[in-house]
């Protein structure tokens, strides 16, 4: 039987969507589009007159996030805080009148950390939890980035959009409704991937295409510099040139329609990263895997949705990752919103080798309510549990988080 999102589900669903006249964007809930649609939703005035006169939109926003845990692991650090700042825009320049427009998109921000680890950090990479994973790993502190300037170009009647520039392969790889760090699930094995797949850095050169087969078929495919940097992106005329270290993706999916494709979703995405690059975690192999996830709206409100993955060589956190979990939208008020899910995971057995441990099974289960307090801001508390975190000597850990984001 089709699936139908009422009334009400599209309206909970802004927080997470453009409005039906982005629906043709193959991009995530997160893309620059996407997001300034959702922050002009309640205030229209001046962000209208800018569109219509001049068909350019911009939106400004800070976030931060504080995490604390129960049980670190032994001498580890117990809290983690960053913040990041975040310019981005879009300029339709052609197309206007024919509807297939195209135009620049961008997006810059600056990231740091309030204390001696970020979030980025602080559940593996340093001192901190010993789990094989990241929790908040947009918050860390790398300072001033490109992570988008690309031109993105509409055609068929937006059945067809290209994007090529600096790119971040999170806005067309894997996505669904709650895959956003912002407003969605802070811990990465819930967002694009699931930890199963290798992912490349932000703000790097490429090309991604999207077309729908069908009313309900559609393909994405992507081809990027694998050792590109967003701290110094245009070295990436030298190593995608030169270098040839590529992150390619192909995914086929299936939606009830083009409006739900974040939401009514069925996709296979298939993903390769060249090795021999910053994102190797021990040695000089490749990576490569297979990603399914599926989701639809079982009630006006409620979105169960299903996600996992299998990966081969160096790059990829996880050999195998199973996510199951629901959102709720529309939870107390239409902009709130509630995610749960949780994972089990097996640890890449590079990592297990190079940390000397056996073989490696952890739990994650994360509860967050995204909640809209006005037109301006968010707050988003949250709660996570971590069964047998693979490099600690803790058998278990809570872990508390906070996000607040401010946004005009």
């Amino acid at each position: 039987m089709k699936v139908t999102v009422p009334k009400l589900s599209f309206i909970a669903l802004s927080l997470v969507m453009a409005s039906s006249i982005n629906a043709a964007n193959f991009g995530s809930p997160d893309t620059v589009d996407n997001t300034i649609a959702e922050n002009a939703r309640e205030k229209r005035t001046w962000r209208e007159s800018l569109a219509e006169d001049h068909n350019l939109t911009f939106g400004l926003d800070y976030q931060a996030l504080g995490l604390t845990a129960s049980d670190p692991q032994s001498g580890g650090e117990d809290t983690a805080s960053a913040g990041v700042a975040r310019f981005y825009g879009s300029w339709n320049l052609v197309g206007l009148e024919s509807g297939n427009t195209g135009g620049l998109v961008w997006k810059v921000e600056h990231r740091h950390a309030y204390s001696d680890l970020s979030p980025k950090e602080f559940s593996f990479i340093g001192n901190g939890l010993g789990y094989a994973g990241m929790i908040g790993p947009a918050y860390s502190d790398q300072g001033a980035r490109l992570t988008n300037l690309y031109w993105k170009q509409k055609l068929n009647g937006g059945k067809t959009s290209f994007m090529v520039g600096f790119l971040d392969t999170t806005d067309y790889v894997d996505t669904y409704a709650l895959a956003s760090p912002w407003t969605g699930f802070s811990n990465l094995t819930f967002s694009t991937g699931g930890g199963s797949i290798g992912l490349p850095d932000d703000g790097i050169l490429g090309l991604a295409v999207g077309h729908m087969l069908t009313d309900n078929f559609y393909m994405v495919a992507g081809v990027v510099d694998g050792k590109g940097r967003s701290d110094e992106p245009f070295d990436g005329f030298d190593t995608l040139f030169n270098d040839h270290k590529l992150f390619t993706t192909f995914e086929l999916g299936w939606t009830a329609s083009q409006d739900q494709i974040y939401t009514d979703n069925v996709h296979l995405t298939a993903w390769h990263l060249d090795g021999d690059t910053q994102h190797n975690l021990t040695n000089k192999d490749s990576g490569q895997g297979i990603n399914f996830s599926a989701s639809y709206f079982a009630t006006e409100q409620l979105m169960p949705f299903v996600r996992g993955g299998f990966s081969e060589g160096d790059v990829a956190l996880y050999d195998r990752s199973l996510t199951v979990g629901i959102g709720y939208f529309g939870l107390g008020k239409p902009t709130n919103n509630l995610g749960f899910a949780v994972n089990w995971s097996h640890v890449n057995d590079n990592l297990e080798h190079a940390y000397g441990v056996d073989d490696s099974e952890q739990f994650t289960a994360e509860l967050y309510y995204n909640m809209q307090l006005n037109d301006y801001i968010q707050i988003t508390p949250d709660i996570q549990y971590i069964k047998d975190p693979a490099f600690s000597n803790k058998s278990s850990t809570w872990v508390l988080g906070l996000r607040a984001r401010i946004f005009i």
